[in-house]
């Protein structure tokens, strides 16, 4: 895989960007229209809407009142910061997807994984089963809409107490939903297919 591929995930930070001002930003990411955005008047109201449970994104969502007095931790880094070597990790690099999340065999052998890679390649897993953790960050032939990716993305902030809205239950529950029947029901009547899991997550960090 090409390195014109591998930052395209990645928001770049603006460090002079306000706390309203990188809200803003996530409910836009997340498909917000500018005349809900036009209606927001404070960083509490953007910070409910968008550090919000699956469940808790459908309702209520310039309410403060679910949370009482304390602000929920809502400072998601994007699977481009996660990617970096540089970056500290909360858990091993060599954590397997399937480690954490469930995902079928393929049947097959995986990819030998190779020392490095010439001209800025990196391994392909060609699918969940076979990949790292870290191999998600990248984007993969076989993750559709990049859901892998923003999960990887969200599991790190989860475990690095970047968020606190979510729990891995909730994130494993989501991904094995959306494997096993293909949409995801965060409430009763609701449902997610795999382009509206993908917005969520990716709505949840930078």
């Amino acid at each position: 895989m090409g390195t014109e591929h591998q930052d395209n995930d990645k928001i770049e930070p603006a460090p002079s960007l306000t706390k309203r001002g990188a809200a803003r930003r996530r409910l836009a990411k997340a498909g917000m229209g500018a005349g809900v955005l036009a209606t927001l008047e404070s960083k509490s109201a953007m910070a409910s809407m968008v550090c919000r449970s699956p469940s808790g994104s459908l309702s209520d969502g310039l309410s403060t009142s679910h949370y009482g007095p304390k602000a929920p931790a809502c400072g998601g880094l994007s699977p481009g910061y996660w990617k970096q070597p540089q970056h500290a990790w909360p858990v091993s690099r060599d954590l397997k997807f399937t480690d954490v999340f469930y995902a079928a065999s393929p049947g097959t052998a995986c990819p030998v994984r190779a020392a490095s890679y010439d001209n800025g390649k990196c391994y392909e897993p060609g699918s969940y089963f076979c990949a790292k953790l870290e191999d998600m960050l990248n984007p993969q032939s076989f993750d559709t809409n990049k859901v892998g990716m923003h999960l990887v993305a969200a599991y790190l902030n989860l475990e690095q107490k970047l968020i606190d809205f979510i729990d891995l239950n909730d994130l494993k529950t989501m991904w094995s939903e959306l494997q096993t029947t293909g949409r995801y029901s965060p409430t009763a009547g609701v449902y997610w297919d795999n382009a509206q899991v993908a917005n969520y997550l990716a709505s949840i960090h930078d």
